[in-house]
């Protein structure tokens, strides 16, 4: 069976976990070639898994062995990337969130369009168990109608560089949140329609400096009348502390852990629990499950579970939690 050949483009630590799931674990699929600016890097990473390396895109993007490519770069690299991937014919992987502006993912948008090649977006939570499960409970009706979805984001530890500069990242609302937004409307199958923010940077002068935030809190509408909030915070002593509510008329769906379950000490005072440290821990299988499902689209021609509009949506989502945090008022998002 044909195998879509896929180039890897970016080797953080994000990208090595898709060179190595695009090596090994999915089918019809064939890792061509990882690149990245830093020569040595992509040297190990391609000698690791058995591929060509690149430190030029536009040579990757000439490799007519490759059929896709995962764009996993700083963020204010993507409409740039997304673009020359599309005009050279290749299906496109970008990692989350699509773009740092609502003006660039209608650029990036346009060109995938033009091109007629397929493009997800990296929001992995719709492919974790956990999360796959509580949407199948509400599609069932065994919540009744979904009224008010609840999340908690908290990260063990500040962002590094980049990622902090809003205007390279989108800064917290983007850069970390727009999973919960994405999520938010997944789970409720709705729009957020209004926002109000109130938050600031209450736990790191170089997060200050640069104009972010690093803790927050979001109530917002949905254009079906139910509501929701999310809390935000860049500091989690314990390690990462993730957790979703959705309540329906009929009962409430819990989503999320604030512990390793697979190791605990058992003490005089009971068992003692230690935390998730970091994100791959927790979703790693979603990473997998999320590539795979790239590739089954690529092959199959049909529309990724999240597309370029869903890209599109988180970035509109955190364009107006910014607004409303600076104007200090509710925000309404007019989604064309």
């Amino acid at each position: 069976m044909y195998e879509i050949g896929v180039g890897v483009v970016g080797l953080g630590r994000i990208g090595k976990i898709h060179a190595e799931i695009f090596a090994y674990k999915v089918e019809n699929a064939r890792l061509v070639a990882v690149m990245d600016i830093v020569e040595n890097l992509a040297k190990n990473v391609a000698e690791k898994f058995k591929a060509k390396w690149y430190n030029d895109y536009q040579k990757l993007l000439s490799d007519p062995e490759i059929d896709a490519v995962a764009i996993v770069t700083p963020t204010f690299l993507h409409k740039e990337m997304i673009v020359q991937a599309a005009e050279a014919g290749k299906h496109i992987f970008v990692e989350k969130p699509l773009t740092v502006t609502v003006d660039e993912a209608q650029t990036a948008l346009q060109a995938v369009r033009k091109a007629g090649v397929k493009m997800q977006v990296g929001y992995m939570r719709r492919f974790d168990y956990a999360y796959k499960n509580a949407k199948k409970k509400i599609e069932k009706g065994e919540i009744g109608k979904p009224l008010v979805f609840v999340g908690i984001a908290r990260d063990p530890g500040a962002p590094p560089g980049w990622a902090a500069e809003p205007s390279k990242s989108g800064g917290i609302f983007l850069d970390m949140l727009s999973h919960d937004f994405d999520m938010a409307r997944w789970l409720m199958s709705a729009e957020v329609k209004e926002v109000y923010v109130q938050g600031g940077a209450y736990l790191y002068d170089e997060i200050k400096r640069k104009g972010d935030l690093d803790v927050v809190t979001i109530n917002f509408r949905f254009d079906n009348g139910a509501i929701g909030l999310i809390h935000g915070s860049r500091k989690s002593v314990f390690g990462y502390d993730l957790r979703t509510e959705v309540m329906g008329t009929e009962g409430t769906l819990y989503i999320g852990t604030l512990q390793d379950h697979m190791f605990a000490h058992g003490r005089g005072d009971g068992l003692v629990y230690g935390g998730v440290q970091w994100f791959w821990k927790r979703f790693y299988d979603a990473y997998v499950e999320e590539d795979q499902s790239f590739i089954n689209a690529v092959k199959k021609d049909e529309e990724p579970l999240v597309a370029g509009i869903d890209g599109l949506r988180a970035v509109e989502i955190a364009e107006a939690c910014w607004k409303s945090y600076r104007e200090k008022k509710p925000v309404e998002i007019p989604l064309g």
